[in-house]
């Protein structure tokens, strides 16, 4: 498998070392991340920037609690070129980004729930 693109210890961290904590808020990023990805790419794609702009701040604080630290910039350009609706040039290319590497982290922490 590839390096992880995400980074647990800030979770950690707040769970107090708990696992059972952590468990938890993993299920609840692989139940609801998905679907607001799917919102974020559907309001991109029918050109409702301001609907994109929300969906990524509701994105944002778990890309920040779950560590994925390689879109931290691009979760926040989406979200603030959606509030002042911008359709940037580089838009697209950002939320492919944003999408393949959550893509990725959705499977990688499935299969640490599951391992």
């Amino acid at each position: 498998m590839s390096d992880k693109v995400y980074d647990l210890s800030q979770l950690e961290e707040l769970a107090g070392g708990s696992q059972e904590f952590v468990m938890s808020m993993v299920e609840t990023f692989l139940e609801h991340t998905p679907g607001q990805l799917e919102e974020l790419k559907a309001a991109f794609n029918s050109g409702d920037l301001s609907a994109m702009g929300g969906v990524a701040h509701k994105i944002k604080p778990n890309i920040d609690l779950f560590g994925v630290s390689s879109i931290k910039e691009e979760i926040r350009l989406v979200e603030s070129l959606g509030k002042e609706q911008v359709n940037a040039p580089e838009l697209s290319s950002k939320i492919d980004k944003i999408d393949s590497v959550l893509q990725l982290s959705f499977q990688q922490l499935a299969a640490h729930k599951n391992g």
